[in-house]
């Protein structure tokens, strides 16, 4: 499947997400922050959602993305490098370390509603439609918040005038 640049800039922000949710996993001793505590059933259920919602499809574009950025910085980098990395990471990773972030948030039960959401039509549509209304949403947020900066800057500037020019001695 082949996505835009505007996805890929969303499959940038899953990458970044899913980094900060793992290094707040890792960092939190106990039980849940070892996929392998989470019962099998659970983990079958887990990895069945994270498949429907294309986690690791998405885990694998943002490695794309970020080789393809790495090899732009990094011409020097012989090719072979580049596909021995590319053998030594899998999706299955990225999915197995996302297993106890969503056994910490979601029960068995959620899980399952959750696939069975994901599993029914409105589900597929939103899976595949919502990397594009991100990217939409994103523009938008980012328009908005210019706009507001301007506003605030131009209210901010009629309560408080400017300070008089230094003058010299």
């Amino acid at each position: 499947m082949r996505r835009s640049a505007a996805t890929s800039a969303w499959v940038m922000s899953l990458l970044v997400w899913s980094s900060s949710a793992f290094a707040e996993v890792d960092s939190k001793a106990g039980a849940k922050t070892d996929p392998k505590t989470v019962d099998s059933g659970r983990r079958a259920d887990i990895l069945r959602l994270l498949q429907l919602t294309q986690a690791g499809a998405m885990g694998e574009q943002a490695v794309q993305y970020l080789f393809a950025t790495y090899k732009q910085s990094m011409p020097q980098v012989k090719d072979e490098l580049w596909q021995e990395l590319k053998k030594e990471i899998s999706a299955d990773e990225l999915l197995q370390r996302l297993v106890p972030v969503y056994e910490k948030h979601f029960s068995a039960s959620d899980i399952k509603e959750l696939i069975r959401f994901y599993e029914s039509p409105v589900g597929k549509k939103l899976t595949v439609t919502l990397p594009s209304v991100n990217q939409e949403a994103l523009g938008i947020g980012q328009t908005w918040g210019s706009e507001i900066a301007v506003r605030v800057k131009r209210r901010l500037d009629a309560q408080s005038p400017a300070p008089a020019p230094a003058t010299k001695k």
